[in-house]
C-alpha cells in the first residue's frame, strides 16, 4: 500500500529545462510545495507518444490543484513558459 503524500502528478510541461527550474524554483517553492523536473529529453526510459521531449513538473498530488492555480497564474502573467497538464 502507498501513502498519498508520496503519489506525485505531474501539472506543468515546458520546453526547456530552465522554464520548468522556474516553475519550481520561483512559483512552487514560495509556496511550499516541492516540485520535481522529469526529464523525458532522456531517451534512457520511453516517453509516452503524446508528450516526448520536454521537461515536466510533479507534485504532490495532494497539492496538485494547488500547483495547477499558481502555474496557471505564472503562465498567464507570462512569468514563466509551458503549459499546464489538465
Amino acid at each position: 500500500m502507498t501513502d498519498d503524500a508520496d503519489e506525485m502528478v505531474e501539472v506543468f510541461r515546458a520546453a526547456n529545462r530552465m522554464a520548468a527550474q522556474t516553475a519550481i524554483d520561483e512559483i512552487l517553492a514560495p509556496m511550499g510545495i516541492d516540485g520535481f523536473l522529469h526529464d523525458r529529453n532522456s531517451h534512457a526510459l520511453p516517453a509516452p507518444d503524446a508528450m516526448p521531449g520536454a521537461y515536466f513538473v510533479a507534485v504532490p498530488t495532494g497539492r496538485a490543484a494547488e500547483a495547477t492555480a499558481a502555474l496557471r497564474d505564472a503562465v498567464t502573467d507570462g512569468a514563466v513558459d509551458g503549459d499546464l497538464i489538465a
